[in-house]
């Protein structure tokens, strides 16, 4: 059926759990024929735990887009005079150090025109810019890995525009989703929150907040007074000791939603416009009533967002149980595996 069409794997590299997704573009659809995810405790299990998935997936094409994220990627929205993209590259060599906090020989540079600003006042006309660095290092360690692992590294992205890329294929799959002239996009990791806000599904905004899944399961477990794995456990199923588990996670709550607060303030006062809606994902956002919780911190519109919606699945390969159950933790990789098709 999807024989000769083009495939790509989607490698969400997480915290807690990796998660590949491949998606192959056939003529009209967009189809997931592959899925697999596989928990790790640790850095040094990565590459056996990708082999395995690999292994496990039965994927049709061995070429992969994964994603960084942290501290050695820094994310800038910058205006600059207007130019070709030609000139940009040049241009932004010299003034990417009043930007990026490493020696610019130690990064890899990326750039993209977002649009032309408008030119009231100025004296000449400007454009918003997005520069993207990442330590070389990095980039070099996660490529090589994955080379040695037999696949074929074709980009690496960043987790933020990974979950943009995601929400634009998804509205233009999804006719059921209202169009939002800006939106939040929110994903819940198990150490961090990435958060990308869009205009016309443009990225005007991208920020990486250190709390996330593992800071609920450390609150329940200190407070309840339980073991790790129970936590894990309660926080997805409280079952009759919601009560407790609600009021152990609280000020974690708390502390992420007046963190994305001030990002969606930060924004508003540099644009002008509002973030009309909230879109969460990852897999801190399955934790039960998360969604109503964050509505009334952020006081707008908030949803739980499924990323695999308006895709179509070749079910002879695909646990279909197991990816809708855990659909919302996949936005990354959707975005991944979107980004080479």
């Amino acid at each position: 059926m999807l024989k000769g069409r083009k495939s790509a794997v989607g490698l969400d590299i997480g915290g807690a759990c990796i998660k590949a997704l491949e998606i192959t573009r056939d003529k009209y659809d967009y189809v997931i024929t592959g899925y697999g995810q596989i928990e790790v405790q640790n850095e040094a299990e990565r590459p056996d735990a990708i082999r395995e998935l690999f292994n496990q997936c039965r994927f049709r094409t061995k070429k992969v887009v994964t994603a960084v994220s942290g501290k050695s990627v820094i994310v800038r929205y910058i205006n600059m005079a207007q130019m070709s993209d030609d000139n940009l590259d040049s241009a932004i060599r010299f003034e990417a150090d009043k930007y990026i906090p490493f020696d610019v020989e130690d990064v890899q540079i990326d750039t993209q025109r977002l649009m032309d600003l408008p030119n009231d006042d100025g004296p000449e006309a400007e454009m918003k810019v997005l520069l993207v660095a990442v330590k070389k290092t990095l980039v070099e360690e996660q490529a090589g890995m994955l080379v040695e692992l037999g696949l074929a590294p074709t980009a690496i992205d960043v987790d933020a525009f990974a979950i943009g890329n995601a929400y634009e294929l998804n509205e233009s799959l999804s006719p059921g989703i209202e169009e939002e002239k800006t939106v939040g996009l929110v994903d819940i990791g198990a150490n961090k929150t990435c958060i990308n806000i869009l205009r016309n599904n443009i990225s005007l905004f991208a920020r990486e907040i250190y709390l996330g899944g593992n800071d609920f399961s450390n609150a329940i477990t200190r407070r309840m007074g339980v073991e790790a794995y129970e936590a894990e456990s309660l926080k997805r199923d409280p079952q009759d000791r919601e009560a407790e588990v609600q009021e152990a996670i609280a000020p974690v709550i708390e502390d992420l939603g007046n963190e994305i607060n001030l990002s969606f303030d930060f924004f508003e006062n540099q644009y002008d416009g509002q973030v009309s809606q909230v879109f969460l994902s990852g897999g801190g956002s399955m934790l039960p009533s998360l969604e109503e919780e964050f509505e009334s911190v952020f006081e707008r519109r908030t949803r739980i967002w499924n990323p695999i919606e308006g895709l179509k699945i070749k079910s002879d390969n695909v646990d279909i149980d197991s990816l809708n159950k855990f659909a919302q933790q996949l936005a990354v990789s959707v975005g991944l595996a979107a980004r080479a098709i």
